[in-house]
C-alpha cells in the first residue's frame, strides 16, 4: 500500500527497448536508454519478490517483447506462486511464430497493438510495418487461446478517429475487446498535433451500451458492452481518477522499478541487489519503490470531498 492508499497488485515488466516497428507516438514505456538488460532468471526472481508483496498480475512488454530470443523462457520464469495472470503486450508481427509456444510456457493472454485496419495508414504509423503479419498474429493468438485478447488502438486525431466503429466490429466478431487509448504526452509536437480527447467518444459509447462497467482495480476505467462488441477506454491525461486508482509498478529493461510512467526521477534499482544475491536488499528496493509512488495528476480538495462547500 502506498502513501495514497493505493495497493499494488500489478507489475508491468519491460524486457527490451528494441522494436521492429517505429511508431511515431511511442512512449517507450517511459524508459531511458540503457545497455543493461535482465536475464529471464533475473526477471523471474524479481517477479517472485513482487508476488511476496501481493502482486498478482504480470504484464510483459517492450519495446517489442517477442524480439527477445529467450521470450519463452521469460514467460515461463514469470509463472510463480501467487501470480494469477501472466499477459503480454505485443505489436503482433512475430506472434504467429510464437503464440502456441508462449501459451504452453504459461502465457494467459495478449494485448495486441492495432491502430488501424487500413494498410496505408498502418505503414505510415509504424514506418512500414506489415498489417498482414499482425492480422496473422491475431489469428494465431486466437488459435492458441491467449484470450481474452485486447486490441490496443491509440486514437490519433487526423489519422484513425474515423475507424472506431470499424474496429469495434472487427474485434467483436472475433470475441476480442477493443481498448481505446488516449495518446500520452511524452514527445511534444506529435502530442499537440494528434492528441484526441476521448470524452465525446465515451459519451457516444455510453449512449449505445447495454451495460457500462467501471474497473476499480484498473485505474477506474470504463468498459462498454455494445450490441456488436466490448470497448474499454484508457484515458490517462489530466485524469485524476485514473491516477487515484493506479495499482501497478513498472520494471524497466535494465532492472529499475519505475513508480510512474510519466516520471524518470524516482526510479529504484532492484536488479543490482538481485545480481549480488542480496534478496533482502531487493525486497527493500520494492518497498522503497512503492513508497515513492505518487499520483502524477493529483485530485483537488473538491474532488476528494465532492460535497464540501
Amino acid at each position: 500500500m502506498d502513501r495514497y492508499g493505493r495497493s499494488v497488485n500489478g507489475l508491468r515488466v519491460s524486457v527490451t527497448e528494441a522494436c521492429n516497428f517505429n511508431c511515431f507516438y511511442c512512449h517507450r514505456e517511459g524508459c531511458p536508454e540503457s545497455s543493461r538488460e535482465m536475464s529471464s532468471e533475473e526477471v523471474g526472481c524479481i517477479i517472485e519478490i513482487a508476488a511476496g508483496f501481493g502482486v498478482e498480475k504480470v504484464k510483459i512488454t517492450g519495446g517489442e517483447p517477442l524480439l527477445r530470443r529467450d521470450i519463452v523462457d521469460i514467460v515461463a520464469a514469470s509463472v510463480k506462486p501467487g501470480i494469477k495472470e501472466v499477459s503480454m503486450t505485443t505489436n503482433g508481427a512475430l506472434l504467429s511464430e510464437k503464440a502456441q509456444e508462449l501459451a504452453e510456457a504459461g502465457l494467459n493472454r495478449v494485448n495486441i497493438s492495432l491502430d488501424t485496419l487500413d494498410a496505408e495508414k498502418f505503414a505510415r504509423i509504424t514506418h512500414n510495418g506489415s498489417l498482414g503479419k499482425v492480422l496473422d498474429g491475431i489469428d494465431a493468438a486466437l488459435e492458441a487461446k491467449l484470450v481474452p485478447i485486447k486490441l490496443n488502438m491509440v486514437l490519433l486525431k487526423g489519422i484513425n478517429e474515423d475507424e472506431v466503429d470499424r474496429m469495434i466490429d472487427f474485434a467483436g466478431k472475433r470475441g476480442m475487446i477493443l481498448q481505446l487509448i488516449e495518446l500520452v504526452d511524452l514527445n511534444g509536437a506529435d502530442f499537440r498535433e494528434h492528441h484526441l480527447a476521448l470524452e465525446e467518444i465515451e459519451r457516444s459509447l455510453a449512449a449505445r451500451a447495454t451495460v457500462v462497467r467501471t474497473r476499480r482495480l484498473m485505474q477506474s476505467r470504463k468498459r462498454y458492452l455494445l450490441p456488436n462488441g466490448e470497448v474499454e477506454v484508457v484515458r490517462p491525461m489530466h485524469n485524476t481518477k485514473f491516477c487515484a486508482h493506479c495499482h501497478r509498478l513498472r520494471l524497466t529493461p535494465d532492472g529499475y522499478l519505475k513508480p510512474c510512467l510519466m516520471r524518470n526521477d524516482n526510479l529504484v534499482d532492484i536488479l543490482s541487489h538481485v545480481r549480488e544475491g542480496d534478496l533482502n536488499g531487493a525486497r527493500r528496493a520494492f518497498v522503497e519503490a512503492v513508497r515513492r509512488r505518487e499520483p502524477f495528476f493529483k485530485r483537488t480538495e473538491r474532488e476528494r470531498c465532492p460535497h464540501a462547500l
